[in-house]
């Protein structure tokens, strides 16, 4: 990983029916055609999560990351939304910006929210990307459910955070600048007591009916830790995917192997051209 900063992205406030969405846009080449990437957060954090990764992969094509509504700068939402009603949120904000084609590119949650995406626009996307995928089965997801509200913001004493540091900052993996756990650990925290609402959202979903609908042709990348079976099992849900492992890949991909992670997107995305 170098050592210099990433290019800091230009933002953009979009209208959505879900209320008013936040975008980071690296702006790429202008080669006529290309497709968007745009990359979807885990929960709770935002778009901010792909700073390094997208600037990377800008060298090849635009890259969009929008912060989903009720995380980081985007507005609100009074209750949880649908993993659907995500989707099309995303959809609205890339239509307000006249991003017409596009690759949806999730990592943790944002792949279920990748997935729905694709099926919400089949004309707009042609392919899409999984890094890791949280395929759970229905008694992990109702026993998951069954411990949603509980939140950082636990108690008026700095205590109630020492959890989350530890995990965000301190436990960062070896090589991640303090820089970049500092702006995920904020970033998980702007949510405040909604935080949950987006866990809700991933738990009262069901991956293994949604993904075999999906026709679009599928880069799955799975790399080491809890999510690997899980992804494994995900890959297997979809019609002829592109499947790799990176067993040298755990934690703070998107700093430490940004220029693998963006090379793999890129080839994948000039084969899409080529089609």
């Amino acid at each position: 990983m170098q050592d210099q900063q990433p290019a800091a992205p230009r933002r953009a406030y979009a209208d959505t029916r879900l209320g008013q969405m936040n975008l980071h846009l690296w702006p790429g080449p202008a080669t006529a055609g290309a497709a968007t990437v745009v990359c979807l957060h885990p929960i709770p954090y935002s778009g901010r999560y792909f700073d390094a990764f997208a600037a990377e992969l800008s060298q090849h094509c635009s890259v969009v990351a929008p912060d989903l509504v009720g995380y980081g700068s985007s507005a609100e939402l009074a209750e949880p939304a649908t993993l659907e009603d995500h989707a099309a949120a995303v959809a609205d904000a890339l239509q307000d910006q006249g991003i017409a084609r596009y690759m949806p590119l999730g990592f943790h949650t944002g792949s279920a929210v990748a997935g729905e995406l694709a099926l919400a626009r089949p004309t707009r996307v042609e392919r899409r990307a999984f890094i890791t995928y949280p395929l759970l089965d229905e008694d992990e997801r109702a026993k998951q459910l069954h411990g949603l509200g509980r939140t950082p913001l636990s108690g008026e004493d700095l205590q109630c955070l020492s959890r989350r540091w530890r995990f965000t900052v301190n436990s960062r993996a070896a090589g991640v600048p303090l820089d970049r756990a500092l702006v995920n650990f904020t970033e998980e925290l702007r949510a405040g007591d909604k935080a949950w609402f987006g866990f809700h959202s991933m738990f009262s979903y069901k991956p293994e009916e949604r993904l075999p609908k999906i026709g679009q042709p599928t880069l799955v990348l799975n790399i080491e830790g809890s999510l690997k079976d899980a992804t494994r099992a995900a890959a297997e849900l979809l019609p002829a995917p592109s499947y790799n492992e990176f067993s040298s890949m755990s934690r703070g991909i998107f700093e430490l192997h940004a220029g693998k992670l963006a090379a793999a997107i890129h080839s994948f995305l000039e084969a899409e051209l080529d089609d």
